[in-house]
């Protein structure tokens, strides 16, 4: 699956420099995020039932890569690839808690749109959607009650979409930017047990040409 995310993007930007190579853009990225997965009040899982769970924000990172095609007058394409990951923590009950983190490789595809355009820095808007594929899961459990039942089961999918919105500055070769992601599907393979990521997203970038 890695392997197909990496050959896809070498493709796009090989085409953007072939057949726009005034029109496009590429640098790298760095950031944090601070994620939560977030769960329904009310869940089952492994045949217990928990009321009033709650779920908090833990930090995680992302690195990676950005490229830019400049479509028409203020707004531009903006394929990106970065490895991500994400965290979060959940309280089930007093004393019953799970703590989890998701690595992926994730891919958004975003609308770039001017919003400000000034000799010394720009303000832009960025929406799009996010597709994100697990490259691994880790869990940890305050209580073996709360544990899956087989250690190798998988408890979030392989894919998960979102929605990223969000703004940025640049400043000559720098970029900072800040963004909201809201998971569109349940990312839970527990068909009853509810949940969707949701993250705040800051980023530094450099273009490289």
């Amino acid at each position: 699956m890695n392997r197909k995310i990496l050959a896809t993007l070498a493709f796009i930007l090989l085409v953007g420099l072939i057949h726009a190579q005034d029109k496009f853009e590429m640098g790298l990225k760095a950031g944090f995020n601070s994620t939560s997965f977030n769960t329904a009040e009310d869940v089952s899982f492994n045949n217990n039932t928990f009321n009033n769970v709650k779920s908090d924000f833990k930090s995680g990172y992302i690195l990676g890569a950005w490229s830019r095609f400049h479509l028409l007058g203020s707004l531009s394409l903006q394929p990106e690839l970065y490895y991500s990951k994400k965290s979060g923590h959940t309280e089930f009950e007093e004393g019953t808690e799970e703590t989890l983190s998701y690595y992926s490789w994730d891919l958004p595809i975003l609308g770039n749109f001017t919003i400000l355009d000034l000799e010394v820095f720009k303000l832009y808007g960025l929406a799009g959607p996010a597709i994100s594929f697990r490259a691994k899961e880790k869990a940890e459990f305050s209580d073996p009650i709360i544990a899956p039942e087989n250690d190798n089961s998988n408890l979030l999918k392989s894919t998960n979409w979102n929605l990223q919105l969000g703004a940025g500055i640049e400043v000559m070769r720098f970029s900072l930017d800040a963004r909201y992601e809201w998971g569109i599907n349940e990312i839970s393979t527990h068909k009853d047990f509810e949940r969707k990521t949701k993250a705040l997203m800051f980023s530094l970038g450099y273009r490289l040409f």
